[in-house]
């Protein structure tokens, strides 16, 4: 029994740091959610480097919290990482790319003679903030829809597709949080850029764009946990040993844990 409560005790605890690292990584994106709009936010190129300044003070805190983010799953769920995140792979590879252009963009955007031009690092800088909050949200989503994969007796993965995870862009519900956490990182950066900005122009810009990006935000993550919840999911019966498909899995389970933290308290 006291074996039984510590495994539970260390599953909640890692459930805990992984939930709190995915948080604050959300929160961090708004400087993707800058990024995405330094095409269509700024009026002239002054206010384009405004908005590249301030976003620039915070990009590391970003990559440096989506590594630790994996690194936590490595730690406490080595199998499930190795299983969710490979049958992710070509979209986290997109993921690490889209960083890798983005610390290339603030290190050598306003060098002198830089060889390929400002406008080519504005635009690694768009392509971050566009696709990486995207693709994370359908890497992240593919947890619960799944991947056409399978694993071997030695955890190796066999692909059932040719596209090596990059068929996750055809499901809807994964779609649907990967335009969630793009457009919740554009408001976050609207609102940074808001209260961090000196200048008026920019910042009525700014306040302009924030409802339609909230609102559509808003229904982005409403259509996915509505899906989620009414989908089905896999079981383990405890006494047969079976693993089957269960309708309401996601909604029982939410269910189910809000009657366990109401009887322990």
């Amino acid at each position: 029994m006291t074996m039984l409560v510590s495994h539970l005790f260390l599953q909640q605890y890692w459930w805990i740091i992984i939930s709190l690292l995915a948080s604050i990584l959300v929160f961090l994106m708004f400087v993707q959610g800058g990024q995405s709009m330094i095409f269509s936010l700024p009026a002239n190129n002054y206010q384009k480097t405004m908005i590249v300044n301030t976003m620039g003070r915070k990009w590391e805190f970003t990559f440096t919290t989506l590594v630790t983010f994996g690194g936590a799953f490595f730690a406490s769920f080595p199998l499930f990482y190795s299983a969710s995140f490979g049958g992710a792979y070509w979209v986290w590879i997109a993921i690490l790319f889209s960083f890798i252009i983005q610390a290339i963009a603030y290190e050598f955007r306003s060098k002198p003679s830089n060889i390929l031009g400002q406008k080519t690092f504005d635009l690694f800088l768009f392509l971050n903030g566009s696709l990486g909050p995207f693709l994370i949200g359908v890497a992240v989503a593919t947890f619960f829809t799944g991947s056409l994969f399978s694993l071997n007796e030695m955890n190796q993965v066999k692909w059932a597709t040719p596209w090596y995870g990059l068929e996750a862009l055809l499901n809807g519900r994964n779609l649907a949080l990967g335009f969630a956490v793009l457009f919740l990182a554009r408001t976050n950066g609207l609102l940074y850029i808001i209260n961090s900005v000196d200048d008026a122009d920019l910042v009525e810009r700014s306040a302009g764009k924030l409802a339609m990006n909230a609102l559509t935000f808003l229904v982005f993550f409403l259509f996915f946990v509505i899906m989620l919840l009414v989908s089905q999911g896999y079981a383990y019966d405890t006494e047969t040993g079976i693993i089957r498909m269960e309708k309401y899995k996601y909604l029982l389970n939410f269910l189910l844990g809000r009657r366990f933290i109401v009887h322990y308290m």
